[in-house]
């Protein structure tokens, strides 16, 4: 089976994370990763939709694993695990996986913290891997670097939709991505994708993952209703 990434994290990489709220990672996903996990979701990436952002999401690996074994074997892979748990300095739990499609000529999401739906306490992080090039044109993402360290922001959108936040006035666009590059970033980290430009939709998969120790701020319990990666592959 061939190795899904040869990343190398580094200890600047870590720093940055904590301190900035992300981090780039270039280079990692194979090719052969990216086309494997894109053809696995090909019908839904190119069936009509109403030109909104919108994903196809992973919770419960196991369980989806013979639907989506490309894409589960990359969210188990131990090389990408022992990264996550290098980063967060514990065990991981899976919160979930979203192979995420703009549309063409859609828009992306508002600005937003991942941590503005299911209110967290502890460290986690968002994987943004890029499945196609990926620019501004084609809704490329905007973070706002070190937004996580203010805190959950109040949602300014009415209850049910997607979550809202202020605009920042430090938002900055990502650098343009090859497929296979990502952006790790905080689950507090202000983020959000403005139009695709093209005739084609923009596919990337983003993933968020917690640290073993994390809890739900509304019960102090922890997230023991999400299953801790144990890096193994079938």
């Amino acid at each position: 089976m061939s190795k899904l990434t040869d990343f190398v994290l580094t200890p600047d990489m870590i720093e940055q994370f904590y301190r900035e709220g992300y981090f780039y990672a270039p280079g990692l996903l194979s090719a052969h990763a990216v086309d494997a996990i894109n053809a696995e979701h090909a019908e839904f990436a190119y069936q009509q939709g109403d030109g909104k952002w919108r994903s196809q999401a992973i919770i419960d690996v196991e369980q989806e694993r013979d639907r989506f074994p490309a894409t589960t074997d990359f969210l188990t892979d131990p090389d990408i695990v022992s990264l996550l748990e290098t980063i967060l300095g514990d065990s991981v739990r899976i919160w979930m996986g979203m192979y995420a499609v703009v549309a063409p000529y859609g828009n992306g999401l508002e600005w937003h913290q991942d941590n503005q739906y299911t209110h967290i306490l502890g460290h986690m992080l968002n994987g943004f891997i890029a499945l196609d090039p990926i620019t501004q044109d084609n809704a490329g993402l905007w973070l706002a670097p070190g937004s996580h360290r203010l805190g959950r922001q109040p949602n300014l959108n009415a209850e049910g939709g997607h979550k809202r936040a202020a605009d920042p006035e430090n938002g900055i666009p990502c650098k343009p991505m090859a497929p296979g590059d990502a952006v790790f970033f905080h689950r507090e980290t202000l983020h959000h994708s403005k139009q695709n430009h093209t005739g084609k939709p923009r596919r990337a998969y983003a993933f968020q993952v917690a640290a073993a120790n994390c809890r739900y701020a509304a019960t102090g319990k922890l997230l023991e209703d999400r299953a801790v990666l144990p890096g193994y592959r079938r």
